[in-house]
């Protein structure tokens, strides 16, 4: 598919990898390469919507049920040491660790909570206590289960520090990636001036569009939040209840999010501000100002495991998709795990393998 003859032209120098895509994900895959000494060029529409709109808490369960998320622990120990090796190299700072206090709405829903932490796969990250401190402008009358580790990456300055780096290393190009552009050959892939020995598509929701993997059931959600200003709000906590409350900078805050399958559309919908509106004052009881209201499309998958590997029986071109809402924590984990599968002959997860949906 799309294999044509070699153009008299002058390419780059080989490069080991070109990224497609240049969102957390994308961004994830480059520093990954580069940290193993690899060369990479990156081609992207600078930061995507779907990127540029997530909040990036990163946090190990699922607060509406009270469960771990899969591989938990296995992703923690990949993500924390990942992004504190990409701050260092930057000399900058785009990891903000702070608890998450999931507000508990009843007396039963916290003798649960109480119960639930003391189980082995959730003691690690909930802290059977119950937090009954009071917090200024937050009405929590039946206090707070704490999570921990958990935080925030600033997504935007992640992404934005990543792509000035590899600007400076003339390894970044703005454009659109046309698909009927790529070659494949035996040992490298080409595409217009570029060469590479391999490919990878990171192309979120846009994969739908990718000749070689729109096969796959990739879905798109709809994530709507707000940015507000709180005047004289102090909040050194993450506040999660039926949507979250995560400080922004200055006197900004996030709130968030919405998720929809059915409304694709790139477009903010006042049923979305008005669901997050009426859920943040059922707790914050302070006077707040809408500044801005953002959507995204996430890249999700049904069983909400990634897609990672390759169709290609030739193993030239890759993907590494579908991180839904949890790209921050789960995309250092599944880069390296597409890495050692590359180089290392490791056996990716069959929970991700991206030939589960063909060979089930």
């Amino acid at each position: 598919m799309f294999i044509i003859g070699i153009a008299q032209r002058t390419f780059d120098l080989m490069k080991d990898v070109i990224i497609v895509g240049s969102g957390i994900t994308g961004c994830t895959l480059a520093w990954t390469w580069l940290f193993k000494g690899k060369t990479v060029v990156m081609v992207g529409d600078k930061i995507p919507a779907s990127s540029s709109v997530a909040a990036g808490v990163y946090n190990p369960t699922v607060l509406k049920r009270f469960t771990p998320i899969w591989k938990a622990q296995e992703q923690l120990d990949v993500m924390l040491p990942f992004y504190e090796k990409v701050e260092s190299h930057l000399g900058t700072s785009f990891m903000h660790h702070a608890p998450v206090l999931r507000r508990l709405h009843d007396a039963g829903e916290a003798a649960t909570w109480t119960r639930k932490a003391q189980r082995d796969d959730l003691r690690d990250f909930m802290n059977p206590d119950v937090f009954t401190d009071v917090l200024d402008g937050i009405d929590a009358p039946h206090g707070y289960g704490v999570v921990q580790p958990t935080g925030a990456c600033d997504t935007e300055a992640f992404m934005t520090a990543t792509i000035e780096h590899l600007e400076g290393m003339n390894s970044f190009n703005q454009q659109s990636f046309e698909h009927q552009q790529l070659q494949l050959h035996d040992d490298c892939v080409r595409y217009k001036n570029m060469q590479a020995r391999h490919l990878i598509f990171a192309e979120g929701f846009a994969m739908r569009h990718n000749p070689y993997y729109n096969h796959l059931p990739l879905q798109g959600n709809k994530g709507e939040l707000l940015i507000v200003r709180i005047p004289g709000l102090e909040l050194s906590y993450i506040i999660k209840s039926a949507v979250f409350l995560m400080h922004y900078k200055d006197d900004l805050f996030w709130v968030g999010a919405t998720y929809s399958r059915d409304d694709l559309t790139p477009v903010p919908t006042s049923d979305a501000r008005t669901y997050l509106t009426s859920r943040l004052e059922n707790f914050l009881k302070r006077p707040y100002e809408i500044v801005e209201h953002k959507v995204g499309i996430r890249p999700t998958t049904q069983d909400r495991r990634p897609f990672i590997g390759s169709v290609d029986s030739s193993k030239r071109h890759f993907i590494c998709n579908g991180m839904g809402s949890r790209a921050v924590l789960v995309a250092p984990w599944a880069a390296l795990s597409l890495y050692d599968y590359m180089y290392n002959a490791a056996a990716l997860d069959s929970k991700v393998d991206c030939n589960r949906v063909t060979t089930s």
